[in-house]
């Protein structure tokens, strides 16, 4: 088995995510909300100017062959490793 060569990087983020919860709360419980946070992995297709282009799946012998595109802002990201 050969080297394997990737153009595009593979990433872990670390973000907060939004989360609904349907259960009745009381204010205090409110008051001690935060996000719910997520470690994603996927192959970095964009990094622009509103956030980080992910996908899952790259196509080898289709040019520019991406699938399961997530989207992750900026604001959102907490730190990600490169790989």
């Amino acid at each position: 088995m050969g080297k394997l060569k990737l153009d595009h990087k593979v990433v872990v983020v670390k973000w907060g995510d939004a989360f609904i919860e349907t259960d009745d709360f009381k204010q205090r419980d409110a008051d001690k909300t935060k996000p719910v946070y997520r470690w994603t992995t996927g192959f970095l297709i964009a990094d622009n100017k509103h956030g980080l282009v992910l996908a899952t799946d790259y196509y080898e012998k289709k040019k520019d062959g991406f699938a399961a595109k997530m989207f992750i802002p900026h604001g959102m990201v907490i730190e990600y490793w490169e790989y």
